[in-house]
């Protein structure tokens, strides 16, 4: 990482979810009202989908205080282990609020033989995060401000609506159909997986690029669409076009946080003014790192990584 001095303004402020991340290994993902018995010790890391995106844009720009967190922990040691773990990595951590007796958010992922998980997470201190929380500077003057929604509907609408950059909004969890609308006025681009595309629409997921689409022109957003197609790479839909971006071919260690990685690298990109189908591709490469390592944060690319060889 690069020792210059930190920008006044970030580039990239995240408004999102902290969390403290149980990962255990099972032989396959429990159906409902199955119980399925870890075939490993359970690993524990700092996670949180708003972290985890803080945590990737900022390795990728390699400049300490270019990106900023918005959130709120707990006072437990889970506060201290997620906070310590993106000082570490150069976030800026001025804009996240401890709340007196509550505990830090909580997230048990289920990792599966062929690397797909399953996650479920209690909020814990997340939860707290209120409107007048992202009513800040970082939030106002960063150039790209990144969403997610495990966080309070209306803490995330107000981010947006204060947000004087770019906004990009990952609509995970899929936001109910009461929340869309109000959501998507707000957003500038977009970035959805196939599942939550189909869930904010309320269809089955989309099995090709066509159906996938299709379902982009159905949704009522004015915005960029850039909807994430795990090893498949991500399809870009701005107005009239539509452009699939391969993702490089590696073999997965562990999937947890790819698209949260994903997010972070194109915050980075559009920040920096990149072209947006060169961001994408940035985005889907440093995704395509982030597999090869264990846990979320496990394997984070850097520029370098992202780089296709001449």
């Amino acid at each position: 990482m690069t020792t210059s001095a930190p920008p006044s303004v970030p580039l990239v402020t995240v408004v999102g979810s902290l969390n403290v991340d149980r990962v255990v290994d099972v032989a396959r993902l429990p159906e409902p009202g199955a119980t399925v018995i870890g075939t490993t010790r359970s690993r524990i890391g700092p996670g949180g989908k708003g972290a985890n995106q803080a945590a990737a844009a900022a390795t990728f720009a390699g400049a300490p205080g270019a990106v900023a967190m918005v959130g709120a922990v707990g006072e437990d040691s889970g506060a201290d282990l997620s906070l310590d773990d993106l000082r570490e990595r150069g976030v800026d951590v001025a804009g996240v609020r401890r709340v007196p007796g509550v505990a830090t958010g909580h997230a048990t992922v289920a990792l599966d033989a062929e690397r797909q998980n399953l996650i479920v997470v209690d909020p814990g201190a997340n939860a707290e995060l209120g409107v007048d929380d992202v009513a800040t500077d970082a939030v106002r003057d960063a150039a790209v401000v990144l969403l997610q929604l495990e966080v309070p509907t209306a803490t995330v609408v107000a981010a947006a609506a204060h947000a004087r950059g770019t906004v990009v909004l990952n609509p995970a969890p899929p936001p109910t159909a009461d929340e869309r609308d109000a959501l998507l006025a707000h957003a500038d681009v977009l970035v959805p997986n196939r599942g939550e595309l189909a869930a904010m629409l309320d269809r089955p997921e989309a099995t090709d690029v066509d159906a996938v689409v299709e379902q982009v022109r159905a949704l009522p957003f004015s915005g960029t669409l850039v909807v994430t197609l795990g090893g498949d790479g991500a399809l870009v839909v701005d107005g009239e076009r539509v452009e699939h971006v391969v993702a490089p071919v590696v073999r997965p260690v562990d999937t947890t946080g790819a698209g949260d990685c994903f997010c972070g690298v194109l915050a980075v990109g559009l920040a920096r003014g990149v072209e947006l189908v060169a961001a994408v591709r940035a985005a889907a490469a440093g995704a395509s790192c982030s597999v090869t390592g264990a846990g979320a944060r496990g394997r984070l690319p850097v520029e370098a990584d992202t780089v296709s060889p001449a």
